[in-house]
């Protein structure tokens, strides 16, 4: 026969009960903040982004989760679809009141559905597209910071690095819709002293490798920007490792390369100037706690641009491509723990 729970066992199962309403209860009053990134978890600027975004909201009492679309490694229209509805259907069942979105196709697969939405705030972070894409232009719910490519710094960096009347640029990239965007900006920017030969976007692996062998005899420098939605083939749709296609531009190519992207760096390039994913976490943070703790409306907070940059160099890519490097660069790389 079973015993009846004592006074003081009742006593402890009511404490406990109540103990637990009160942390559902309040955790379900936190504000919800939900982070929605366009690439995959283990990307570097994806997870230095994350690291500016804890700095700031990590110890905050609010409701922190992340999505990924995982985009640059599934870049077929198929998969985006179904990334995109996945993300907004998580929007809809857990109702953020911020969405930190980041990078473009963030914006185009998530946020542009919630614009002007009554109770869920936009904050953007990585933008190099035009506003007017996603209907953020004329939003009252969107704020956020732009990732300007930080062409001055790259610029004036390649007048240090190339010898005077070496100092052509042929710049390539994938065919993506955030290659489109950046190419806009390389083509219309004033390189002098450097000249802007030619400007290539390629499709397949075989696009890119006869781009880099005709500029072998037109340029001094690669500029190489967005590269991780490069086709095997026509035929192969499979995507070809980035790592691959670095390692194989670096085996056949004389010419020294330089990028904005931080990871051309980490798959073997030479160097790269990049905007700071440290400051898009920490200001889009900022913005949010804005939103969620003082009640901030996005319309009175202003969009901002990026300031920072930071410089990614390989010793290897400087030694087999005989580029003299000023000591001011490396110390900068060395100080801010990307010197490889």
């Amino acid at each position: 026969m079973m015993k009846r729970p004592g006074f003081n066992q009742i006593i402890i199962i009511v404490f406990y009960l109540t103990l637990c309403i009160f942390l559902v209860g309040f955790n379900l009053s936190k504000p919800r903040v939900l982070v929605i990134h366009s690439y995959d978890p283990g990307y570097s600027w994806v997870e230095d982004v994350n690291k500016g975004i804890n700095e700031v909201l990590g110890q905050k009492p609010l409701s922190l989760k992340y999505f990924y679309l995982d985009v640059r490694r599934h870049p077929d229209t198929g998969y985006m679809t179904n990334a995109g509805i996945a993300a907004r259907n998580l929007v809809n069942k857990w109702k953020p009141g911020v969405i930190i979105a980041v990078d473009d196709e963030a914006q185009m697969l998530v946020g542009k559905y919630f614009v002007n939405h009554p109770s869920i705030n936009i904050v953007f972070a990585g933008v190099e597209g035009i506003l007017e894409e996603y209907g953020y232009d004329s939003a009252v719910n969107v704020t956020g910071i732009f990732e300007k490519i930080q062409l001055d710094a790259l610029r004036d960096t390649m007048v240090q690095i190339l010898p005077e009347g070496h100092r052509r640029i042929a710049h390539i990239s994938d065919a993506s819709q955030t290659a489109l965007f950046s190419g806009g900006e390389i083509n219309s920017y004033t390189w002098k002293p450097l000249e802007l030969k030619d400007s290539t976007r390629c499709r397949t692996f075989d696009d890119w490798k006869k781009a880099v062998l005709q500029a072998q005899d037109n340029a001094d420098i690669l500029l190489l920007t967005d590269y991780h939605s490069i086709r095997r083939s026509p035929t192969d749709k499979s995507i070809v490792p980035p790592r691959e296609i670095i390692q194989w531009t670096e085996q056949n190519s004389r010419l020294p390369g330089i990028s904005y992207r931080e990871a051309y760096v980490e798959d073997g390039g030479m160097m790269a100037v990049c905007a700071s994913p440290l400051e898009q976490g920490r200001v889009a943070a900022e913005m949010a706690l804005e939103i969620v703790e003082k009640g901030v409306k996005p319309l009175d907070i202003f969009f901002r641009e990026n300031r920072l940059y930071i410089m990614h160099i390989r010793e290897s890519g400087i030694k087999s491509h005989d580029v003299v490097m000023p000591e001011m660069f490396e110390a900068f790389a060395r100080a801010t723990g990307h010197y490889y």
